[in-house]
């Protein structure tokens, strides 16, 4: 019986290995990715459409051509979609985002046969009826009305639009009256110019050759259409700062920060350490000094946002409204820590076994493991920029640590907005 009384012994992490998606050519010419991995008869089937808020021309138009996909084909109703995957156990989910929109299907590997007419006829002959539509519609006002209530949505929305500009496919917010303008052969006209054919496959889970076989009998059929990327003229980063005052409201949702390196960068992998330390995680410095020390919040977050065109650095937190300025003057304070202090070995290490054995967890499931090929992928990446991320968590020091917060943590780059 081993004693409970004594810690187990920490095992250092030196290395990993990850499995990785292996790529077959449908007959059309469509990629599909596959991770044969895990033990239970359990599969899930992304169809992923080059298309999303970039290649706009209309707010919300990518949004609701999404949407649309599962509300009808040409020879289904919406009703009788959604029978033949709850009949089935399977869990259908349309995810519009600023550069891709997924069709993520959860299935029982033994169904993929006779959920696969139903996917063809979803990607390659959606109906896009009004009626459907407008239920769609309807039920995205009803939430904007409730999501302009919030102060951390508005937050979110107007930081966004001051970092990109307001005209930029990434900082553009959907408004009512723009859903009111989304018709039917508009989102048609989208879904023809940017979806129809126009897609990648991935799937993980219990992915055999017969699957693979039966999805290249019937999407393999589809025919493959090439589109341009859309171009859009460069937008010049100007640092802003926006104060929108609620008086009912109790609490401020504050935002801080600014336009950030992406993952092609020789430093990105290293800047992650800065940003752990920061307010990457529940132990970091913005948590102990603001949550804990000051009790101005309950949560407060530092993250660096990666979307194909640009990226971010965002910290955001809800505070008492009496808190707001001391809590902007404390993330500057810590920020100018970072840049004159040098990190103790003891944080240091904390921080880097966290990360590690955050990245072993986060690449335990099939599902988890397609989700880390997508992220190399889609940011034109391979797998060694994960050997590379370890390599640089256990090998970056405190003096590296303090040059790249002096580096990049420039606090005249920072946009704030406040609302509350």
């Amino acid at each position: 019986m081993p004693d409970r009384t004594i810690a187990p012994i920490i095992q250092p992490i030196d290395q990993v290995s990850l499995q990785e998606a292996k790529e077959v050519c449908l007959n059309n010419g469509v990629p599909l990715f596959y991770l044969n991995a895990g033990q239970q008869p359990v599969m899930r089937l992304e169809i992923i459409f080059k298309a999303g808020k970039w290649f706009e021309t209309k707010p919300g138009l990518s949004y609701f051509t999404g949407k649309m996909l599962t509300e009808g084909t040409i020879s289904k109703s919406a009703q009788e979609v959604s029978m033949v995957f709850d009949n089935l156990g399977a869990f259908v989910e349309v995810i519009p985002g600023f550069d891709r929109i997924t069709l993520s299907i959860h299935l029982l590997t033994k169904h993929l046969a006779t959920l696969l007419p139903v996917i063809v006829e979803i990607i390659s002959k959606p109906a896009f009826r009004d009626a459907e539509l407008q239920n769609i519609k309807q039920l995205k006002k009803q939430q904007l009305l409730v999501d302009l209530e919030k102060n951390s949505f508005i937050a979110a929305q107007k930081f966004t639009g001051n970092v990109f500009g307001k005209e930029h496919p990434y900082g553009r917010s959907l408004n009512s009256e723009d859903i009111d303008n989304t018709t039917a052969e508009l989102v048609s006209e989208f879904y023809t110019k940017q979806l129809e054919g126009n897609f990648e496959i991935v799937v993980a889970g219990k992915v055999t050759e017969d699957d693979l076989k039966r999805i290249n009998e019937l999407i393999g059929q589809i025919p493959k259409f090439s589109r341009l990327e859309s171009t859009v003229l460069p937008y010049k980063y100007n640092p802003s700062s926006l104060l929108i005052e609620k008086e009912e409201s109790l609490q401020s949702s504050v935002r801080m920060g600014m336009t950030f390196i992406n993952r092609h960068h020789p430093d990105f992998n290293a800047i992650l350490v800065v940003n752990e330390i920061l307010g990457g995680y529940f132990g970091s410095r913005l948590m102990r000094n603001i949550r804990e020390d000051k009790g101005y919040t309950y949560g407060i977050h530092s993250g660096i946002s990666c979307l194909k065109h640009n990226s971010m650095l965002v910290i955001s937190t809800e505070v008492k409204k009496e808190f707001r300025d001391q809590t902007i003057n404390e993330i500057i304070k810590e920020i100018k820590i970072l840049q004159n202090e040098l990190v103790s070995n003891e944080e240091l290490d904390t921080v880097k076994n966290y990360m590690l054995g955050t990245f072993i967890s986060e690449t335990d499931t099939p599902f988890a493991l397609a989700d880390k090929f997508k992220t190399i992928h889609y940011g034109g990446l391979d797998y060694s920029f994960y050997q590379n991320y370890v390599q640089t968590i256990m090998e970056i020091d405190s003096i590296k640590i303090r040059q790249l917060a002096q580096e990049y943590l420039v606090l005249e780059n920072l946009s704030k907005v406040v609302v509350g």
